[in-house]
């Protein structure tokens, strides 16, 4: 018997658990994007081919219409992909979902109001109702639903289209093949979606620093790039242990990993899974909060140098940190942005460390 919980996880996360599956979404979206943009060069020449054999007439000109929808919803989409990034959450299972409901309209439209022959069981929708599934991964209940739907919609134009003796065995087959279809779609997607939690596993142990567990300066900088070219915007915190050199030649090495240590700890509490935290090198850290505006700087590095006062409050040495901070808009340049936060970090220390400065 499926527990509750488990149940639930898989319908709405495929599996994983909600922080896992946020996690897992950019890789996902990018996986359904490449996936997609193969369909739509597929498609396009499928579409390009038929419409010309049917305007030739070696193919029914009948079923011309929904040959020339396959051909330009697919010049559409490979032009959508190539103008937008579509890596953000909505805009990337939108589009997703929106290439297969048009594959799926296709079908509908070939097997009923562009029959050939309003006799003959349909075929091609039937046949794209199993193959969609495997098209694009997605949580189940979304995938669902726009295969019911899809179902739901094709059993009306039936009714209007073919004949009645055709419209049973039509009617029949497409609800079997949509609970199959329901059933893969279950399976894989489960699959799919484990797969991917391994991958951002295996490339988080590879990009992580193996002191802190934070990321390494190279990913983070990839993952912050990622995020402004999206049209991100975002804060950025360059963070610095006061007088590091002085905490190692006083107490030895292994305080000071102790010391680097709490600090990455307390990073890791006061970030969310969303935000990119690197130790940048040494006894300097970094941290991109995408998502925040301008106005949330101030606030935000508040509540990073109190965090960072209160853990170091009575510790040997007198650990300190300053910090320097940024904005970033959309489409912003990284070294820019680091520049930025550099400088307004040199204030800090200039102005008698352990604070904060927020770059104007």
């Amino acid at each position: 018997m499926v527990q509750k919980g488990t149940l639930k996880k898989r319908i709405l996360y495929g599996s994983l658990s909600k922080g896992l599956y946020e996690e897992v979404m950019p890789l996902l979206i990018h996986e359904n994007n490449e996936s997609m943009r193969g369909l739509a060069i597929i498609t396009l020449l499928f579409g390009t081919v038929l419409t010309s054999l049917s305007l030739l007439g070696v193919l029914s000109r009948r079923v011309l219409p929904v040959y020339l929808f396959l051909l330009l919803s697919s010049v559409f989409f490979l032009v959508l992909r190539k103008v937008f990034t579509l890596e953000k959450k909505w805009a990337g299972f939108a589009s997703c979902a929106a290439q297969c409901a048009c594959l799926l309209l296709f079908g509908m439209l070939n097997s009923t109001a562009f029959a050939p022959d309003p006799e003959q069981n349909g075929t091609v929708f039937v046949a794209l109702l199993i193959v969609v599934p495997f098209l694009m991964t997605d949580v189940p209940w979304r995938m669902d639903a726009l295969l019911i739907g899809s179902v739901a919609v094709y059993c009306v134009l039936l009714r209007h289209y073919k004949v009645p003796r055709t419209v049973a065995l039509d009617t029949t087959n497409a609800i079997f093949l949509c609970l199959v279809s329901l059933l893969c779609n279950w399976i894989f997607a489960a699959r799919s979606m484990q797969n991917l939690a391994n991958r951002l596993f295996i490339e988080k142990e590879r990009d992580s620093d193996p002191l802190t567990g934070l990321l390494t300066k190279k990913s983070a900088k990839t993952l912050i790039e990622a995020h402004l070219a999206g049209g991100d915007s975002g804060i950025f915190l360059l963070i610095d242990i006061d007088n590091f050199k002085h905490v190692n030649d006083g107490y030895g090495h292994l305080y000071g990993d102790e010391v680097i240590k709490k600090v990455a700890g307390c990073i890791k509490a006061n970030t969310r899974r969303t935000d990119v935290a690197s130790r940048f090198g040494g006894d300097e850290f970094t941290i991109f909060f995408p998502g925040m505006s301008a106005e949330d700087a101030e606030k935000k590095a508040e509540q990073l140098t109190f965090a960072l006062r209160e853990a170091f409050s009575g510790s040997q040495g007198g650990i300190s940190c300053s910090l320097g901070v940024s904005y970033a808009p959309p489409h912003d340049d990284y070294n820019k942005m680091f520049n930025k936060a550099d400088k307004a970090l040199y204030q800090s220390k200039s102005d008698g460390k352990d604070r904060y400065t927020v770059h104007a």
